[in-house]
């Protein structure tokens, strides 16, 4: 149960900006990732995390894109990802790039996740015109409070769970949600419609310009590559199954969704999976009551998708967030030899350096990686020529 719900702290955020913004059909979004959650999980036999796709949605959010140009997007990564895929060009991907420079990705990444984690620290606890607005220095107070209790409750019981930690997290969130006033509203139950529906050709120019571009090197790098490491490390016994082919192949079925149904476009992550291992998820059981979850507050909620979602304030995300972040560091570093540190160092210090993108940075570390090996391999050719004595 604790490592079910480890996984909401980009989730939920990103799902309700894209409604809210971009007008995504709320119903569908989270029905789509819980049908995902199940399928990905019993597909795989291990806690598979299902992600919304991170450049994608905000470049979405930040250009107000419409939900049509949001399914082109989805399509277009699902046809992308099919052809790596089905090609073995997947597969060759992750077998020539280095454990140190997945590492290096995956440190970049915890980056990533801390950066988005102080963001949501950053959201005021209430709306504006409650008692819970940060409008002075003294409304920190009862964040300070609230989100302290929510740190030391997911320290507490990661190390003893009794209860499931990141539940518990939540639960203080929707207790600071109701005290400050946040949520209220007049609930309406039931679902919203569902219809399908193709994007058009401009739809599909606007989406590979924008979205991507910006995506597929992401995906490939941290959804693909760190994942099937992640995997190789957390459950090896499962390995050989959660292989790259296969969880491209996972990722472009799952998009089929959004391209058709105006839902989340989404990913697996070695993030995610972080977050569901280190809080507890052992099997595909605990994606399984995720997903079922996440269906049911689908078909329950969905005419109020924006009020149910805002009652847990941004903040207490930020928390499960940033401790799958140190988590995730922790998994960076376990390299083969110490030197190859320096290498994960790097791809961290890049990730920085791009803001964030990943691709880039996993491109310039591997450069740095195959110039130093291709030079210590010289260097280790040359011998000093042995020196012959006087003939007797």
């Amino acid at each position: 149960m604790s490592g079910a719900f480890a996984d909401l702290g980009l989730l939920i955020p990103l799902e309700a900006s894209l409604i809210a913004v971009n007008g995504l059909n709320p119903t569908s979004t989270l029905l789509g990732v819980g049908i995902t959650y199940i399928a990905a999980g019993w597909y795989f036999r291990l806690p598979m995390p299902v992600q919304p796709l991170k450049a994608f949605a905000a470049i979405a959010i930040a250009e107000q894109l419409s939900p049509n140009v949001i399914a082109a997007g989805a399509l277009l990564m699902s046809l992308s990802l099919a052809v790596l895929a089905l090609s073995g060009a997947m597969d060759r991907i992750y077998a020539w790039v280095p454990l140190p420079v997945v590492r290096g990705i995956q440190l970049g990444l915890a980056y990533l996740l801390i950066k988005g984690a102080l963001k949501l620290f950053d959201k005021p606890l209430a709306p504006p015109g409650t008692h819970g607005w940060l409008g002075s220095p003294l409304d920190l107070i009862p964040l300070v409070l609230f989100a302290g209790a929510g740190i030391l409750v997911l320290v507490l019981f990661t190390k003893r769970p009794l209860v499931p930690a990141s539940i518990l997290v939540l639960g203080v969130g929707v207790v600071a949600g109701i005290v400050l006033g946040r949520g209220s509203g007049d609930v309406d139950f039931g679902p919203v419609g569902l219809s399908a529906s193709f994007p058009h050709g401009g739809d599909f120019a606007k989406a590979a310009k924008l979205l991507l571009v910006a995506q597929l090197p992401l995906t490939i790098a941290n959804s693909v590559v760190a994942t099937a490491d992640a995997v190789k490390t957390y459950f090896p016994t499962r390995s050989s199954v959660a292989t790259p082919k296969r969880i491209s192949l996972s990722i472009a079925i799952a998009n089929l969704w959004a391209g058709f149904f105006h839902g989340l476009p989404v990913c697996h992550g070695s993030g995610g999976l972080t977050a569901h291992y280190r809080l507890g998820a052992r099997s595909q059981m605990a994606t399984t009551v995720t997903g079922i979850t996440l269906i049911a507050v689908a078909l329950a909620f969905g005419a109020t998708a924006l009020l149910v979602r805002s009652i847990v304030a941004f903040p207490f995300f930020g928390i499960l967030l940033l401790f799958v972040a140190l988590q995730h560091a922790l998994l960076a570093s376990q390299v083969e030899r110490r030197f190859d540190l320096a290498f994960v160092a790097l791809g961290g210090l890049l990730a920085v350096a791009f803001d964030g993108n990943l691709a880039y940075s996993g491109l310039a570390t591997l450069a740095v990686y195959l110039i130093y090996t291709d030079v210590s391999k010289r260097m280790a050719r040359v011998r000093p020529a042995d020196s012959v004595g006087p003939a007797s």
